[in-house]
């Protein structure tokens, strides 16, 4: 990966921080997230996601799923489209928790770009689950969007206040990958200090559009960590948020390694919000991970019988304060006359 930077660089000049960030992870064949059988999401990998707690996360999406549909007249066709699938293990545990009725109605579709991913997951992933390398051109008549962490991996601009004005990052190479600037119209109303660092924001637009546009009718779940856009560029986050992690790990260089560790940034749900409002989606309000997911258990945690001792730890992690709770959030946006279905 490292020689293909810069060989790059030799030929076409300093990269912008987005594209080498864009380069690292999804390389077609030495990206971080182009390698299937690379351990990277599990308690032996690079960082945990909800998923890796175990089936109850997909358990409680499960239900939410079920629920919109039974809301929406429970029709005889429903898909489901997963984005950032990794390996596998979400769209089980959601799909074997579905309800006879729904799975007998449901296509579970996992949208996959990377042809080495994409390839793994079509071996380990029976019918009714399939693989695409982008969303349908034809739009679903119903459908739900599930996305777990991919918002942070989208690659984004980097800026630096610098001498009273803004400056966007690139990388360039002078023995080892260093960092370089270039001109930007980037900038922020109110008063930074000198060497402030920030993001921008990844192309939000072409995200959501291809999801937006295969559904007539649907839901979109995005459970990711982020904040708003006040909080995300207050004069005094210096630093912004951009970080890498490799075996659970927090590393603070980006330029270290690249393809071999996770680069991520804090999501700005206030331009997800906006950018959804201008594709003419309904947006819900953004909730902690830890209220959304107490809603959705609701029924199981009120149930006659005593819910199962593993089952309630899980949940209990996935909702504590100081784990998964308060460091996730949910965003649901809407396509269409539909009912959202909740809590």
């Amino acid at each position: 990966m490292a020689r293909e930077l810069r060989e790059c660089i030799e030929i076409n000049g300093k990269l912008s921080f987005q594209d080498y960030m864009g380069t690292c992870l999804y390389h077609p064949t030495l990206g971080y997230y182009a390698r299937p059988h690379a351990t990277t999401v599990s308690k032996n990998g690079d960082f945990m996601t909800s998923v890796s707690v175990g089936p109850m996360f997909g358990k409680l999406l499960a239900g939410r799923i079920e629920k919109f549909w039974k809301a929406n007249r429970a029709p005889d066709h429903l898909t489901i489209f997963e984005v950032g699938a990794h390996n596998g293990s979400l769209a089980k545990d959601i799909y074997s928790n579905l309800g006879e009725k729904i799975k007998k109605a449901t296509h579970y579709c996992i949208i996959e770009p990377l042809a080495e991913q994409r390839a793994h997951l079509e071996k380990i992933l029976p019918p009714p689950f399939s693989v695409l390398s982008e969303p349908p051109e034809n739009a679903v008549a119903l459908g739900v969007v599930v996305a777990n962490e991919v918002f942070d991996a989208l690659p984004v601009p980097l800026y630096l206040f610098s001498k009273g004005s803004w400056h966007e990052a690139t990388v360039i190479w002078d023995k080892e990958f260093t960092w370089d600037t270039q001109p930007t119209r980037f900038t922020l109303p109110g008063e930074y200090p000198e060497g402030y660092v920030t993001e921008g924001n990844p192309d939000l637009e072409g995200f959501l559009e291809p999801l937006s546009k295969c559904l007539e009718r649907g839901l979109m779940t995005f459970v990711d960590y982020g904040l708003d856009k006040a909080s995300l560029y207050h004069p005094s986050r210096t630093a912004g948020t951009v970080r890498c992690y490799s075996k659970h790990s927090m590393k603070a260089h980006p330029l270290d390694s690249p393809g071999e560790q996770d680069i991520t940034a804090d999501v700005n749900f206030s331009a997800v919000e906006e950018t959804a409002f201008q594709q003419g989606l309904q947006v819900a309000p953004v909730m902690s991970q830890s209220r959304f997911l107490t809603h959705c258990a609701k029924e199981w945690l009120t149930s006659t019988s005593p819910p199962d001792a593993a089952e309630l730890r899980q949940f209990q992690t996935l909702i504590h304060p100081s784990q998964f709770g308060n460091r996730f959030y949910v965003l649901e946006l809407l396509k269409g006359k539909v009912e959202r279905a909740f809590p």
